[in-house]
């Protein structure tokens, strides 16, 4: 291929570029209609949704809220104050004891209700390699997180 023939071809491609840019430009597609607060309005309702003006929408909360503090003062009237009583438990961890002997433990003296959950969650969560040696004073109110943390001293 020579030099001539490389000329032809290319003014052959600008060529072509120029008939389909003036094609694509001069041809006047339709464009989506503008868009003003009524067709708007007519579209969004047409797909099925309400729509509300800011005022209206205050209103709406308003009575909301108010119906909704009426049915929590009717639900609650004031609930007879159970006296449950906080077990605390001075555990002592020595060496060689595991998280299996310390869930047994804190369930013997009920301050945790299952000892297979407490020592899954000591698993799972990674505390079971981290229990620290010492005294360390447990509550039945504290979560299975707390009483962790405190015998791992993290």
């Amino acid at each position: 291929m020579n030099s001539r023939n490389t000329r032809a071809f290319a003014f052959g491609v600008l060529l072509s570029v120029c008939i389909i840019g003036i094609f694509y430009f001069s041809i006047d597609d339709k464009k989506a209609p503008e868009m003003n607060i009524d067709r708007a309005k007519t579209f969004i309702e047409e797909k099925g949704y309400v729509v509300l003006t800011k005022d209206n929408y205050k209103q709406m909360e308003k009575t909301l809220s108010n119906q909704t503090s009426k049915e929590k003062k009717e639900q609650t009237p004031n609930p007879p104050k159970s006296k449950e009583s906080v077990t605390a438990y001075q555990l002592e961890i020595v060496s060689g004891m595991v998280s299996r002997d310390i869930a047994d433990i804190l369930a013997k003296e009920k301050i945790i209700d299952d000892a297979n959950r407490f020592e899954l969650y000591l698993e799972e969560n990674g505390y079971s390699k981290k229990i620290q040696l010492g005294s360390f004073e447990l509550t039945s109110k504290m979560s299975y997180k707390d009483m962790a943390k405190i015998i791992t001293k993290s």
